[in-house]
């Protein structure tokens, strides 16, 4: 083999190593960079969320159930809340119905009353009397003293107890006379009613610590 020869060939080979290292070099470039990008995409951007649970996570067929439950319960308090009104506003309307009855005066007052004769008078046409009249029921204490003053306590129950035995409500009563009946516990009033125009003459009596009852009702003529 010539000189020349050997000096093509011994070029030929350097070139090709040169070539081969720089192939070599391009690919070793190539999987860094590669392997940079996949840890830039995947290294996380705060380490405490990465730790962290999600928690836009789906939820779990538990976390659902859990999750109806919660939105079932407050309903189910609306309804008790519910019945608990009802209750009260049924216990409620019981008292008022309640009271409303014993205030309400009798209208057959004096149909259950004992009619005796027409009295003493020419202007009484019926007199009636009842035994099973009871006391009205007082809201003062202490010894009693009769008092004819109309915004007094002993005034208010005076009336209530010829309502009660005449069966007038007070809003359809009209007092004309009220005033002593001979005695410091006795009491008489002339009342009127505003529906029919019928007049009555009401005699009353003191019990204490129960109230005025009435003893006698006489229908003027």
């Amino acid at each position: 083999m010539s000189r020349n020869s050997r000096f093509e060939h011994r070029d030929k080979r350097r070139k090709a190593n040169m070539v081969l290292n720089i192939l070599i070099g391009i690919v070793v470039v190539l999987i860094l960079v590669v392997a940079s990008s996949l840890l830039i995409f995947n290294k996380p951007k705060d380490p405490d969320v990465a730790k962290e649970p999600s928690k836009t996570a789906p939820a779990t067929s538990e976390n659902k159930q859990n999750s109806q439950e919660d939105v079932k319960d407050p309903k189910k308090d609306t309804s008790n809340d519910s019945d608990a009104k009802k209750d009260v506003s049924s216990d409620q309307d019981d008292e008022t119905k309640k009271t409303d009855d014993e205030e309400k005066p009798n209208k057959d007052a004096l149909k259950d009353a004992k009619e005796t004769d027409g009295g003493k008078t020419s202007d009484v046409d019926k007199t009636y009397e009842n035994d099973d009249w009871e006391p009205v029921g007082t809201e003062q204490s202490g010894s009693h003293t009769a008092t004819y003053d109309s915004s007094s306590k002993d005034w208010k129950e005076m009336i209530k107890a010829m309502s009660y035995a005449t069966g007038i409500s007070e809003d359809q009563m009209t007092v004309l006379w009220l005033g002593n009946n001979g005695g410091p516990q006795d009491a008489k009033g002339t009342i009127r009613d505003k529906t029919t125009g019928e007049r009555y003459r009401v005699e009353i009596t003191w019990v204490d610590e129960k109230g005025w009852k009435p003893v006698k009702v006489e229908k003027l003529r």
